[in-house]
């Protein structure tokens, strides 16, 4: 049997800043932007969006687009690197999400059944959920997967990583059906632990968050950009 991504749904956001116009502003050749590096527009996620909205959008998009029925799907992997939170996967806010508005065609709780997971690893996270989907439905070959991949990246301003920076999310369904595009089964992998990407912990007293000391600990460690 032959094993791959059967369809696939993308989100992006409404809001987006023109390369040419940051490229002048920063005194840089727009065509060095535009031509050189293949950008156009900088997606800016809205005060309501983040990595959990933009995959429930695509994961959305794929499931109206291509009429799945989201009780067929086992699983539903997300690689970002911009997670909400520190206990939970982003992936099951997203899967919450697309629930509620499901409700009314396939019932409360469609995925219920559905395993859900993050992987973080910078830009590789999608493709180690993209691998472990495989394998799953190698396994399972009458089960489907949804891979999603969904970022926020935000640089410094004026910095060389700044004009590479928007968010967005690719929803793939995986399966025995790969309608789109067959995936060998055959992986090359290296990895080394380095400071290219860094999204360190910082630390914040309890009376900055909330004013009341006696109901928090000392002090709160959350994830920022």
């Amino acid at each position: 049997m032959s094993f791959g991504i059967e369809a696939a749904g993308y989100y992006v956001p409404g809001l987006y800043l023109e390369i040419k116009d940051l490229a002048e502003k920063r005194g840089i050749e727009p065509a060095k932007l535009e031509k050189g590096l293949g950008l156009h527009k900088m997606g800016l996620s809205d005060v309501h969006e983040d990595a959990a909205t933009f995959a429930a959008e695509a994961l959305l998009k794929l499931i109206k687009d291509y009429q799945i029925n989201p009780k067929e799907i086992a699983r539903v992997y997300l690689g970002t690197e911009s997670a909400v939170d520190a206990a939970k996967p982003t992936a099951s806010y997203a899967v919450q999400m697309v629930e509620k508005v499901l409700e009314e065609e396939f019932g409360t709780r469609c995925f219920r059944n559905c395993d859900v997971l993050d992987m973080t690893f910078a830009c590789v996270g999608g493709v180690d959920a993209l691998h472990n989907a495989l394998d799953f439905v190698r396994i399972n070959p009458d089960k489907k997967a949804v891979v999603i991949a969904s970022d926020y990246a935000k640089y410094e301003l004026a910095s060389s990583g700044e004009y590479t920076q928007g968010g967005g999310a690719v929803a793939l369904l995986i399966s025995s059906k790969p309608d789109l595009l067959e995936i060998e089964n055959n992986w090359g992998v290296a990895s080394e632990s380095v400071f290219d990407f860094f999204k360190p912990r910082r630390s914040y007293n309890k009376e900055d968050l909330s004013g009341a000391p006696e109901a928090y600990p000392e002090k709160i460690e959350i994830f920022t950009d």
